[in-house]
């Protein structure tokens, strides 16, 4: 199927009648009736089918990338979580599931080595070998959705993921978030247009309020998803990190956001890139990416303790925002999480109040930043940090030196003359970094 042609085309004319014929990411299936017991092997893939308040007809979920979204957890402890990430061919088959929807082509791949390793989930035992047009992809994997339909168990993989690349949108859009919406309901009978519309009105707030916020000056950002690990780079060549690319769901969010990609010009959902780049790119924001495996306060510690990452002022402003991973992958959660993203960029920029749609995205304290990075090469000092904490918790730093507990009027004046260029409020965060009066500011 060409790649402009949406890669999941439905009758949708009818939408509340079966069957139903899918042409999903270049394979076909039809589905005869409205699933009634469905696995969903990714949090996204979870959380939409919550969202179409679909719980009655899951028998299993998966792969938990953080909380469940608080809006939808009376639903989700009602169903059986088979296993905190892939569960296995045993545990899928022995459900007896008439539908699997997931998020990733991973959830469908055949048993195969990598590394010294197994991979994959399906086996002879079940339903392989897997093989043949539908499973082939020139990769050193194959996938075995048509052998699961011919088992009477229909699939569905979000079109982002379509195992031939060449299948996925050019770009993810929020277009791309509703015609997924739009293609479950039409398999499952169910009307999602009160949720499309509710995604587009939080969309369409988010980009108009960065915008507002800084007088029509973009914010530069970055999304780092994975450090130290991610990027593998031979001996003696340049240090390289995880972000978010310019085709993916993590730049989708950050136009919808009103924030300017630094790396919207590279091929890719995500991209390894050099330190370098980031350096000389001079971000205003970094998003950084929260998960159960690897969390956003270690990629920020990370940062304070790399001699490159210490020359940028978005450091020394600490000037980032969290997104848990749940978030960044084509899910209800998106149109809250671009507002949520945009009030949070405004908040670490300029010090404004923030509101939140409980998507998980959101800011740090700057004491507890300040007390995590203290044993940091680059400490952070709260001196130039324009946002406060109304918390009032207070937090030991991991190490007690100067450099990270102590703000002389000296630094003050410095971190005064280095934001020449901040919004109208920054003095008056200084001053109350140094105790003199608290500005009323939202964390």
């Amino acid at each position: 199927m060409p790649g402009s042609v949406f890669r999941a085309a439905f009758m949708l004319a009818a939408a509340a009648s079966h069957p139903v014929t899918i042409s999903n990411c270049g394979v076909s299936n039809t589905v005869a009736s409205a699933p009634s017991r469905v696995i969903t092997m990714n949090q996204g893939a979870t959380e939409f089918l919550l969202a179409m308040g679909l719980e009655g007809s899951m028998v299993g979920t998966a792969y938990l990338d953080d909380a469940i979204w608080p809006k939808y957890a009376t639903s989700y402890a009602q169903i059986p979580v088979l296993s905190s990430s892939y569960p296995n061919e045993t545990q899928i088959m022995a459900l007896n599931p008439d539908f699997i929807v997931a998020s990733y082509n991973s959830a469908f791949r055949a048993n195969y080595s990598s590394g010294g390793r197994v991979r994959g989930i399906f086996s002879q035992n079940t339903i392989g070998p897997c093989a043949g047009f539908g499973s082939d992809w020139g990769q050193s994997w194959t996938t075995c959705r048509p052998q699961l339909h011919a088992a009477g168990i229909s699939t569905y993989l979000f079109e982002d993921a379509c195992e031939d690349s060449s299948l996925r949108p050019a770009t993810v859009t929020e277009d791309t978030v509703y015609k997924e919406m739009r293609a479950l309901g039409s398999i499952f009978g169910t009307d999602v247009e009160p949720l499309v519309t509710e995604m587009k009105a939080d969309f369409d707030q988010a980009a108009a309020l960065v915008s507002s916020g800084m007088h029509g000056s973009g914010l530069k950002t970055v999304w780092l998803d994975c450090v130290g690990r991610c990027c593998q780079v031979e001996d003696g060549q340049e240090e390289q990190v995880f972000v978010g690319g310019g085709t993916g769901a993590p730049n989708m969010l950050m136009q919808e956001a009103g924030l300017s990609n630094v790396f919207s010009d590279r091929s890719g959902n995500w991209v390894c890139v050099n330190v370098s780049d980031i350096v000389a790119a001079a971000p205003d924001v970094i998003v950084v990416v929260d998960a159960a495996w690897d969390s956003a306060v270690d990629k920020i510690k990370w940062m304070y303790n790399d001699a490159e990452f210490c020359k940028l002022e978005v450091l020394r402003a600490a000037r980032f925002v969290s997104i848990p991973f749940s978030a960044t992958t084509l899910s209800p959660r998106n149109g809250p999480a671009a507002l949520d993203l945009a009030t949070a960029a405004l908040h670490v920029r300029t010090g404004s109040q923030t509101a939140t749609q409980q998507s998980g995205v959101g800011s740090f304290s700057p004491f507890f930043l300040q007390a995590q990075t203290s044993c940091q090469l680059c400490p952070l000092s709260t001196a130039y940090v324009v946002y406060d904490d109304a918390s009032g918790d207070t937090y030991d730093p991991l190490c007690t030196t100067s450099s990270s507990t102590t703000t002389t009027l000296a630094q003050s004046n410095e971190a005064s003359d280095a934001h020449g260029a901040l919004p109208e409020g920054y003095l008056s965060a200084v001053l109350a970094a140094l105790g003199i009066f608290t500005p009323t500011l939202l964390a």
